[in-house]
Formats: C-alpha cells, structure tokens, sequence
C-alpha cells in the first residue's frame, strides 16, 4: 500500500511512496494537500495492480506519457546526450536549433520571426525566444514525413540552400531515431524523409590557390592589422597550421597549449572536436613547430591558443588578408576561397609533391580516396604544365614516319604475293604500293581511274 509523507517539517509538499508492478520502490511527488495526494496514491496504486494483472501495457503508458510531455523536453533530452556523447557545445547548439526551426515551420512560423537577422545579441535572442515560443505546445506525434518535407520545401522556398535544407533533415531526422531507440516512439516516424541532391545548387564551391599566392596571403597576415581579437602574426601562424596538418576551423579552435608534444613535435585534437569522433594526432613541420613553440610559451595553460571571434566563420577572418594580399575572395568563375580551402590546399599540395594517394587520405583523416579526391584540386595551369611534362612520342625520323602513316610513302612495300610485280620496263613511280595503314594498294600516280558509277 502507498504511504504518504514530508520528507521534512519545512517541506511544502507531501511524498507518495510505493512499489511498482516490478516490486521496485518508487517516490513521487504529491501536492501540498494531503486529500489530494491520498487521491493521488490510490490512482498509482489501482495504475500498478492494473499492470501487474496485465491490463496496463507498461510500454503503452510509457509512450503515453512521453507524448504527453512538450516536444521541447524531449530535445532538452537530446541535447544533454549529445553532450554525454563527447560532442561540442556549438554542434549541440546547431543542431537542437535547425531541429526545432524545422517544427516551428511546419507549425506555422514564419521563417523571418524565427531567425536573427544579423549577430547583435539583441536579435539573437529575440529569435531564440519566437523559436521556443512557436515549438512550446509541439508534441512527437507533430513529427511525420509530410510535415517535415513541407519545413524543408519552405526553407528552399525562402532561399536555402539545398545543403542547407538537408542539415536541417539531418537533424530533426536524427532527433526522431534517437526517440524511437530510447523507446520515446513507437517507431522511426521520419525514416521517408528525402533529401536534396545539393550537386544541383553548388553555392559555395572552393578553389585553390598557387604557392606564391599562398606565402603572399601569409606575408599579408604576418604584416596586417589586428582583426577582432586576433592579430596579423597571430593569424599567420594560424594559416602555416591548417595549411600544414589540414585541421579544419573548429579543430583549430580547440588547441590549447597543452595539445602539443614539443618533443615529438605534434598536435593532438581530442575526440569531441574532431569531424569523425576520433582523436587526431598530427606531426608538425619542424619551422612550424619552432615558431609554434615560441607563440604558445606566453600563453595561459588551457586556453584556446586564437582567440577566433565569438560569431562568425573563418572565412571573415580570411577575406581581410586577401584582399591585402591583392587575391579575390570569389574568382571569376565563381570559385571561392574561404579558411577550408586551406584544408583543400593540404591536400593539393602534397599530391603536386609526389605523396601516395593512401598517405594523402591519412593526412586527411578521410574515410576513403574517392573523398580525398575531391579535396586536390589542382587549377588549370597546374593542369597545363603537366600535360608539358608528359614524355614526348615524337618519332625520331619525322618526316618518313609521317609519310608512311598517312599512306603517301614513295617507297614500295615489301608485302605478299598478292602485290602485283613491276616490269622490266616499269620505274618506280609506277610500281604498285600499299598504305601502311589499311594495306590497300594505293593509285599509281598518272594512272587513270575508271569511275565506277559510269
């Protein structure tokens, strides 16, 4: 039988305390009413005698009451295991937020209400509070295919991108399997939901750029002015790292003094910042890591070695050192290049120096070559000079070997019987000849032809 109590003289409300079907305890809290909590314990017990008994499905209640409970609680839930997972707060926060833009659209908000419209603070919760208020009464039965398809048709509409649109599939997809395993759903409710072909909206394609333009920008940075928080040298040696180890933006954003091994002169990302959830430990040029050495000495012990700005990509960073170093953010054909091209510059550069394809993907930290592949990209002249340094297969007596091979070789062929013999009388400009080619007897020079359509 349940019993009712305070946990304490000062305490508010009553507890209600009771074995489930399973005979484990159980505690809950009551009212601050004693009939309404005795009310309470006599419905919990008739709830366990209906389950031991076989009445109650215990897996039906349960799904009862996670629907019941806001859809907002259970991405609070999410959110807090990715977290336990070892993932990043900013990749927490990206992907909870596109999560919940996909059901405040598909329940009427207008995209507008819901995003900042720049990076003030003042904006930035202002619509974080529109998206919380517009996903307050969602439930997860809300979520079904048709009504995140028309989310993500909405975010195309107001002009997204095709990448951006399936980040957001991504993540609400995601949040749905994560419920069906945790036994929140039945089942997987958005296991249909299409993405896009992004190939087809390719906004943001990135370039390289050639060596020297490479140590100009460097030059550039090393001399320039302090942007934000950070400083011309600071960003110099920041581009010689992602250049050199091809670590992306938020890897590089994670080093801290501590992530390197002057001794064996390398860096080490933990696995919560890596793109793959596995640590990364990279060797470093030897100048690198003397210049390194001497940056990092002044600097406190786990903090982040840049202060990359709060808001805001590399890219931004970026354009400030290109323009100085007089190199187009956007080329004319619409290439563009941002901090990961840097990472694109990793991967060119030790392909034109000879490294195996396989030692490239390692670098990399790819999965496979196909997607390294796509990170060389050597330009068009890189292009034309090595087609000028392929091996030449000109002949050695051109002007023979040219004759014979378009058929008009004076010499006669040595052939088979077949080639009719030249007279005592004959020269040799009447003798039969055959194209090297074809092994056709080719017409004697002066000869007549009958026309043979009359």
């Amino acid at each position: 039988m349940a019993s009712i109590f305070k946990s304490s003289p000062r305490a508010k409300k009553y507890t209600i305390l009771y074995f489930d079907h399973n005979g484990k305890r159980r505690k809950k809290t009551g009212t601050a009413d004693k009939v309404v909590t005795e009310r309470i314990a006599r419905e919990i017990e008739n709830r366990v005698a209906l389950r031991r008994e076989g009445i109650i499905d215990p897996k039906a209640e349960a799904y009862r009451d996670h629907e019941a409970r806001p859809l907002a609680e259970h991405l609070d839930a999410y959110a807090a295991h990715l977290a336990d997972k070892g993932r990043t707060r900013a990749h927490i926060s990206l992907t909870v937020s596109r999560a919940r833009r996909v059901v405040a659209l598909f329940r009427g908000a207008p995209l507008a209400e819901i995003e900042a419209g720049n990076s003030a603070t003042k904006e930035l919760a202002r619509a974080a509070d529109r998206l919380m208020a517009w996903t307050a009464k969602a439930r997860l039965s809300d979520l079904t295919v048709e009504r995140v398809q028309a989310a993500l048709a909405t975010l195309r509409e107001k002009g997204r991108s095709l990448a951006t649109c399936n980040h957001h599939a991504t993540a609400i997809s995601g949040f749905a399997k994560w419920c069906h395993d945790t036994h929140r759903l039945r089942e997987h409710p958005l296991r249909g939901v299409e993405r896009f072909n992004a190939e087809e909206d390719r906004r943001h394609d990135r370039r390289t750029i050639s060596l020297e333009e490479l140590h100009r920008l460097i030059q550039a940075a090393e001399l320039g002015r302090r942007h934000n928080r950070m400083t011309g040298p600071m960003r110099a040696i920041c581009y010689r790292l992602a250049v050199a180890t091809g670590l992306r933006f938020s890897e590089i954003g994670s080093i801290t003094p501590g992530s390197f091994d002057w001794h064996a002169q390398t860096v080490t990302v933990t696995a919560g910042y890596t793109k793959n959830g596995e640590a990364a430990t990279l060797p470093l040029p030897r100048d690198l890591a003397h210049d390194l050495a001497a940056y990092v000495a002044s600097l406190p012990p786990g903090e982040p070695i840049f202060p990359f700005p709060r808001r805001g990509r590399g890219a931004e960073m970026l354009r400030v050192d290109l323009a100085a170093a007089g190199i187009p953010y956007r080329d004319a054909a619409g290439l563009v290049f941002d901090f990961h091209s840097l990472r694109c510059e990793t991967a060119t550069l030790a392909d034109q120096a000879g490294i195996s394809p396989r030692v490239v993907q390692r670098m990399m930290r790819h999965s496979t070559l196909e997607l390294t592949g796509r990170y060389t990209r050597p330009r068009a002249v890189d292009i034309e000079a090595a087609a000028s340094l392929l091996p030449s297969l000109k002949p050695s007596t051109p002007g023979t070997e040219t004759a014979a091979l378009t058929g008009t070789d004076s010499r006669p062929l040595p052939g088979p019987s077949s080639v009719l013999p030249a007279t005592e009388n004959a020269t040799d400009d009447l003798a039969p000849k055959r194209n090297r080619l074809t092994g056709k007897l080719l017409p004697i020079e002066g000869a007549r032809t009958q026309n043979p359509v009359g």
